[in-house]
């Protein structure tokens, strides 16, 4: 293979998933070298069809598990992987960990200790971010994304000084940005990213309907209200998440005994949302009380159900399933926070500016 010219290899290697490219980097330096420069992990991820990209699981408590939920035998019974991190910074960053969000690979994650990471749960690669300048338990809330035209992955977060700051990975740096956040933010509501922009739910107890969806442009870096339809005026919103590269929530009515599934299938558009499904509360301690969409598992959707296990329905057929997960030195009351991200080479590495 290595008396092969650079080019034929690198094309043939584009079309291997990544971790099969993963294990081939320990075969010798020279494929090492290949499949982890910048170019190439890039090249593979944006030459990778989306039907072919696997995705897993990420399951995030005071540890980090991994899963195959997409594969139907694991469905059956579902045993998480304990991520163990190549970092001599994980040890310094122990206890409570915060999910902020995943894109093209890479996974954000806010530590106890007010510092953040971005990881490659593929290839267990971490960046720990510099520290935001804010003093302890002041960060209220945060989000993870990136900007297309600049190659770039970026953190915003949101203190209680209420200054706006964000992470440029390319530049390395945090900056202070003009932008207010108008209403307060259910920081129970996970924030979800769609399109270059971060999503957070708020509320106004003065006006209908009491929750507004609010997105911060990571472009424009201007936070703006996102029009819900007539229908959801009256409806309480209790989550957000993106399923098939769209965004969705959950809403209940007053005294009602379903939770509705709302789809925007063209982003910004009003008119576009559309109800997908209902999911009935069958008696007041159960699990669809408190559910998150997380994302399509074949014609089903998967949920996590009260922070505590997953959850999957067939929304032709009315069914659902809880599957019960079992996470390595998880305690019986801990919450687990749970992402959906792809297998890519992409290094939270690539990404720092050599000027």
């Amino acid at each position: 293979m290595e008396n092969l010219p650079v080019e034929i290899t690198t094309n043939i290697f584009l079309r291997l998933p990544a971790r099969s490219l993963g294990q081939l980097q320990c075969v010798s330096k020279t494929l090492k070298t290949l499949i982890s420069s910048p170019y190439f992990t890039k090249t593979h991820h944006a030459q990778t069809p989306p039907a072919l990209r696997r995705l897993k699981l990420l399951f995030c408590t005071s540890s980090l598990h991994t899963l195959d939920i997409f594969n139907e035998q694991i469905q059956r019974n579902p045993r998480p992987h304990y991520l163990r991190l190549r970092s001599s910074h994980v040890r310094n960053y122990c206890g409570a960990v915060e999910l902020v969000g995943s894109c093209n690979g890479l996974v954000c994650l806010l530590y106890a200790s007010n510092r953040y990471s971005l990881v490659n749960p593929t290839t267990r690669a971490m960046r720990v971010l510099p520290d935001a300048g804010m003093l302890p338990a002041r960060i209220r809330l945060s989000g993870f994304g990136y900007v297309a035209r600049r190659d770039d992955y970026r953190v915003v977060c949101v203190g209680s000084d209420e200054v706006m700051r964000v992470f440029s990975a390319k530049d390395g740096s945090w900056r202070r940005v003009w932008a207010l956040v108008p209403l307060p933010v259910n920081r129970g509501i996970k924030p979800v990213f769609v399109g270059g922009v971060v999503h957070w739910l708020g509320f106004d107890s003065g006006a209908s309907p009491l929750h507004k969806v609010m997105g911060f442009d990571f472009v424009d870096e201007e936070v703006k209200m996102l029009p819900l339809c007539e229908q959801m005026s009256k409806r309480v919103i209790t989550a957000l998440g993106v399923l098939g590269g769209r965004l969705c929530v959950l809403s209940v009515a007053d005294h009602d005994r379903d939770l509705d599934l709302w789809v925007m299938m063209e982003y910004g558009v009003r008119e576009s949302w559309m109800r997908l499904c209902e999911l009935p509360i069958v008696y007041p301690h159960s699990p669809f009380a408190s559910v998150s969409p997380i994302s399509y598992v074949g014609y089903e959707i998967l949920f996590l159900a009260d922070s505590r296990c997953l959850m999957l329905s067939d929304i032709g057929g009315g069914t659902h399933k809880t599957l019960e997960v079992e996470l390595q030195g998880r305690g019986s009351t801990e919450e687990m926070q749970v992402a959906v991200y792809e297998e890519t080479l992409v290094s939270p590495h690539d990404f720092i500016c050599q000027e």
